[in-house]
């Protein structure tokens, strides 16, 4: 008898048991190149490093962030991604982040109002930096990149509805807290340096 050349011989079980194999493979696979992506972001948060210099980076300047809005600067850090069993540096680059400035609650403090730019006193910049808000535009939920809607006073993700104030406080959708502080300082000259720390929730504004 002649052998039926269209019969099937994969099993439903074994089709199955493919497809299982073929998924685990496939997210085997995907895991370095993920972590190559996020190492940084993972160093950050669970191990306390990162392949990000502990450098302080010019920002903005105190002189440029207006009352009743928020103030957007894309920051560039430098990054390199290195193996750790080695210590071989595989890729130098730069980390570009959009660093949010506001006033507490949008309100310029006084000592700003109707001046120009001009030195700082140490008692200025520390009184500026209680009311100066430095924060990320990456959703706490999911890490969207976030916007300020002006006709609102407020921001918000595109992608789930996350509902931030003007300082990037928590007010509603799924976020578990608000928007990440950066760490900042102020200079004498008004210029605002952010470091690529990100300290948690309450901490805000954080100043070292």
């Amino acid at each position: 008898m002649a052998e039926d050349l269209h019969k099937d011989k994969v099993t439903r079980g074994q089709f199955v048991w493919m497809g299982v194999g073929g998924g685990i493979m496939g997210a085997t696979l995907g895991i370095p190149s993920a972590v190559y992506v996020l190492d940084p972001a993972i160093k950050q948060k669970f191990a306390g490093g990162s392949d990000i210099p502990d450098d302080w980076i010019l920002a903005g300047s105190v002189f440029e962030i207006p009352s009743e809005s928020v103030k957007v600067y894309k920051v560039e850090f430098p990054q390199k991604q290195t193996y750790d069993g080695g210590g071989e540096v595989l890729d130098e680059g730069e980390l570009i982040l959009a660093v949010l400035m506001s006033w507490e609650e949008g309100k310029m403090p006084p000592l700003l109002e109707g001046r120009g730019r001009a030195d700082l006193s140490e008692s200025e910049t520390k009184e500026l930096s209680k009311s100066l808000s430095v924060f990320s535009n990456h959703c706490a939920h999911l890490g969207c990149p976030v916007r300020w809607f002006p006709e609102r006073k407020e921001i918000l993700c595109p992608c789930h509805g996350g509902i931030y104030d003007i300082n990037g406080g928590y007010i509603g959708g799924p976020p578990p807290r608000g928007l990440w502080p950066f760490a900042f300082e102020i200079r004498e000259n008004g210029d605002v340096y952010v470091k690529h720390e990100f300290p948690g929730p309450g901490s805000k504004p954080y100043v070292v």
